[in-house]
């Protein structure tokens, strides 16, 4: 009786344990940082951001606990050679400001909605972000624990010190709201 109850109770308590956290790394083939800007304010342009690294920690849940990305910004690619060469010259001064990081501060939510707060640097100046994200699904791939992400968020890139902005016939060719989409996927390692 007291070894069953002493069982239980052992049960019990793994249960009620927290999961530990484990390492992972970003998959680079399959994380894509996807940004929306309006042109001339009648369409949108898309580009991507390739990652260069990326590392988080997750927790229970599958929520990240930590994360640590960086893109590559001179490697931009929106399908126009000449408007890439101009966003990697006159905007993001790739030259000086070669890359883009988010630090994770937390995620607060459920895998089916969960907050992203954290810090953003672009153009060498950091600020704090909240993406809007999910779990999009998990599963054993290979032998590895692997998790699929996405969020989003808008900012302004003026507060990036971005204030490079030519007009075209009164409009500004790279509107000031920039859209930032992530797809990720993170495989443990």
């Amino acid at each position: 009786m007291i070894r069953s109850s002493l069982a239980v109770a052992g049960l019990l308590l793994s249960l009620s344990a927290p999961v530990s956290a484990a390492d992972f790394v970003l998959d680079k083939p399959h994380t894509q940082a996807e940004f929306i800007a309006v042109h001339l304010a009648v369409s949108q342009v898309h580009g991507q951001i390739p990652l260069i690294s990326g590392k988080a920690t997750i927790g229970e849940n599958n929520l990240p606990t930590a994360i640590n990305a960086t893109f590559d910004v001179t490697a931009v690619v929106t399908n126009d050679a000449n408007r890439d060469k101009s966003l990697r010259d006159s905007y993001f001064d790739a030259a000086t400001y070669p890359t883009i990081t988010f630090v994770e501060r937390q995620a607060k939510g459920t895998p089916a909605a969960f907050t992203l707060t954290g810090d953003l640097t672009i153009h060498g100046v950091t600020k704090p972000v909240t993406l809007k994200a999910q779990v999009i699904g998990s599963g054993i791939i290979k032998g590895k624990k692997q998790i699929g992400y996405n969020a989003t968020t808008t900012i302004d890139r003026r507060d990036f010190g971005m204030t490079f902005g030519p007009l075209l016939d009164g409009a500004l060719i790279v509107g000031d709201q920039i859209t930032i989409n992530i797809e990720t996927d993170a495989i443990e390692q």
